[in-house]
């Protein structure tokens, strides 16, 4: 299961579609439109996580079927029982952030591997990307998302697109690699040349008039269509 799902994000570039959501009436309708237009791979997004739990989770899932599904759990302490958590809800990968102390990571990392489930590092806040991810394929992460976080791109007026070099170095580790931070489709359109497994979208999915619409622009982009 791990396995086949890890070989199926690599052999392809795939569009996650992230429900930042608190109301889960407002998710389950993005999650249905984003799945029928293609989207590769539904995200529950962290605040959607705390306020609907799993619950909600479970919701999702019924609705997005046999999509890979993500928990963002941003998970900073206790790995193996929040990798429970996301298991018991029926997801397919769970988040730890990247950040945080060595055996929290590696915790979360042996308990997915018996669940068959994937493990995410987001490395929102981290200095080094480029030394820290090394260190996360060492403790067996399977993905790297870089992120550049909501407030970062307010204050300083950056987003993911401005990380290629580093892009670049991580996508050398042999882990797949995840981008999110302020993508749309014309930031995803500069980046298609770069070793990126997942593109993640939010905003420019979620607060459309058309999510349906907008996930399929996406989509078509990613492929070459």
């Amino acid at each position: 299961m791990k396995k086949d799902i890890f070989e199926k994000i690599k052999s392809r570039k795939n569009l996650q579609v992230a429900l930042d959501f608190i109301d889960i009436n407002d998710a389950l309708k993005v999650a249905e439109a984003s799945s029928r237009a293609g989207a590769n791979i539904i995200e529950v997004g962290t605040p959607l996580v705390k306020a609907s739990g799993i619950e909600g989770m479970k919701k999702v899932r019924e609705v997005v079927k046999d999509k890979i599904m993500l928990a963002d759990m941003k998970t900073a302490d206790a790995g193996d029982v929040e990798v429970l958590i996301a298991n018991n809800a029926n997801a397919n990968i769970m988040t730890v952030l990247g950040i945080m102390d060595d055996s929290t990571i590696k915790s979360a990392v042996e308990k997915a591997s018996e669940l068959g489930m994937l493990v995410q590092a987001d490395l929102i806040n981290v200095k080094d990307v480029v030394c820290r991810a090394k260190q996360l394929k060492s403790l067996g992460v399977d993905i790297v998302g870089l992120h550049v976080g909501l407030d970062v791109q307010k204050t300083r007026g950056i987003s993911v697109a401005d990380m290629k070099g580093e892009i670049k170095e991580i996508s050398e580790l042999g882990v797949l690699i995840s981008v999110a931070g302020g993508l749309n489709k014309e930031r995803i359109s500069m980046l298609l040349d770069l070793p990126i497994n997942i593109f993640v979208v939010g905003g420019a999915i979620t607060r459309s008039k058309d999510p349906y619409t907008s996930t399929l622009d996406i989509v078509n982009i990613i492929n070459g269509n």
